[in-house]
């Protein structure tokens, strides 16, 4: 029997509440608030968070979305490969949106304004110290292997065949320190990696 949206929010609310401490809970997250985006038509107006909500989803992205991710990654690795220039010394702007896409802020903000929207707690409500970065080590656990393909349709990615992404995590005395690890596939079977470290408290 098809939830209604007063439940989906209900159950959501209870996650959220209890705590996002699992894999298991960010999937259910994400596809409940998936469906309720879906059902108030309202995906195309959160187009990252929707992304991102697919993500855990499948098995593999091919969508336009990652495909304008596809393109950016390819156009940087161009720019690292050709001039020999360390990554922050990117042109201003494909920096900015090099780092925005790796650092997945585009994520946290639309999923923010979405859970206010439907009255959720949002995720720093249990853990006001870390909220954020304790949900990203779990999604990037889920999404991990999961890769982002370039299609034939894609013809602004002109070297690039994939993107996936992997965790590295230590953990600490008092805290968890992991790497978010972007990896660019050419289309020779080499790559090169974008690191993002996050920390969060126990």
């Amino acid at each position: 029997m098809r939830m209604s949206t007063p439940e989906i929010i209900r159950k959501l609310t209870k996650e959220l509440r209890t705590g996002i401490t699992t894999e298991i809970q960010v999937v259910y997250l994400l596809a409940g608030i998936r469906k309720l985006m879906e059902r108030d038509k309202i995906k195309e107006q959160f187009e990252a968070l929707t992304f991102h909500c697919d993500w855990v989803l499948h098995s593999q992205l091919r969508g336009p979305t990652a495909q304008a991710i596809l393109s950016r990654f390819d156009a940087a690795s161009l720019v690292l490969k050709n001039t020999k220039v360390p990554l922050r010394d990117l042109p201003s702007d494909l920096r900015v949106e090099i780092d925005k896409i790796s650092k997945m802020e585009s994520f946290e903000e639309e999923l923010s304004v979405v859970l206010r929207m439907y009255d959720l707690p949002q995720l720093t409500e249990k853990r006001p110290e870390d909220g954020w970065t304790h949900f990203l080590n779990l999604y990037a656990k889920v999404i991990k292997d999961i890769p982002l393909e370039v299609t034939d349709r894609n013809a602004s990615a002109k070297n690039t065949s994939k993107v996936v992404v992997s965790v590295r995590e230590a953990d600490l005395e008092t805290d968890v320190l992991f790497a978010i690890c972007w990896s660019v596939h050419d289309k020779n079977g080499q790559y090169g990696e974008i690191d993002v470290y996050n920390t969060f408290e126990k």
